[in-house]
């Protein structure tokens, strides 16, 4: 791995190639991703868009043929690259993964407030969506059961949909910030990520968020607790990292955890946000 780092890092054209590559093939967009974050870290800002920007002279000519249109790079450029820059420059800036975490899921909060401001009705416009996206694939009109389902899922699909970018872009920017301590400073993302807590006055906003959504269902607010909340997600992985660390705990404790967080999301969320106010590492394995 620091050996492919190393290519990356050492020439411009081979961090152009890389980025490309990954946007390219399918499920490598995260190292696209990482390497963008990583860049942006160790470089800067003005680095990371020229490399961004020789990675789309390469790809367009590649959408033309396979996509039929080289706007296509556009959606890579929005949904991917561009978020994961911006954390990055706001981690190389802040010096501080609470603060960048934060400002990004407020950001998020933001797009969502602004998503609704454009479109009135956000559930309409997903519904709609969804209707043109069945008769595309069907090639005619979508069933009952279709319809059905698209209405109980419209509502959500706001939320749904900017928390998904925002996970993408955490994901990516964690990944170049681990590289990098892989290549700089060993063992440095660890201790940062095990020692992760976001700000108390943060962890009020998104319960008074998260209860609003759950008492007034379906809408602006719940979609505003739901980027708010997952966030703490993040939190309660690093309880679970620095307890099993601290205390000697078998790796497959870890692993465990692992296997049903999908099952359980919602309530390692609630773990993470309480643990804001408790400090559960604090409490159960006090750092040495």
């Amino acid at each position: 791995m620091s050996a492919f780092l190393g290519f990356v890092m050492r020439t411009r054209l081979g961090a152009i190639g890389v980025v490309a590559l990954g946007a390219a093939l399918p499920l490598l967009f995260w190292v696209s991703g990482g390497i963008l974050a990583l860049i942006t870290l160790r470089r800067g800002l003005a680095e990371a868009l020229i490399v961004l920007a020789g990675a789309s002279a390469v790809l367009l000519p590649l959408y033309a043929v396979l996509l039929g249109t080289p706007m296509a790079i556009l959606q890579p450029l929005a949904l991917i690259w561009m978020p994961v820059i911006a954390l990055a420059q706001i981690l190389r800036q802040t010096v501080s993964l609470p603060t960048t975490l934060q400002t990004g899921a407020g950001l998020a909060a933001v797009g969502v407030v602004s998503f609704y401001a454009l479109h009135g009705d956000p559930a309409a416009f997903w519904q709609g969506t969804l209707q043109s996206l069945a008769q595309m694939l069907s090639g005619g009109q979508p069933g009952a059961e279709w319809e059905q389902a698209a209405a109980q899922l419209a509502p959500r699909l706001t939320g749904l949909w900017v928390s998904n970018m925002l996970a993408i872009a955490t994901v990516c920017l964690l990944l170049g910030r681990w590289w990098q301590a892989l290549l700089y400073n060993p063992g440095g993302f660890r201790s940062e990520f095990h020692s992760l807590r976001f700000a108390a006055w943060f962890a009020g906003v998104a319960l008074i968020a998260v209860l609003g959504g759950w008492i007034t269902g379906p809408g602006l607010l719940a979609d505003v607790g739901l980027i708010l909340g997952a966030i703490f997600l993040l939190q309660a992985l690093a309880v679970a990292h620095a307890l099993v660390a601290r205390r000697g705990w078998h790796t497959g404790w870890l692993i465990g955890f692992y296997l049903i967080l999908p099952l359980m999301l919602r309530p390692a969320a609630m773990l993470g946000l309480v643990d804001t106010f408790v400090d559960f590492r604090a409490r159960f394995a006090p750092a040495t």
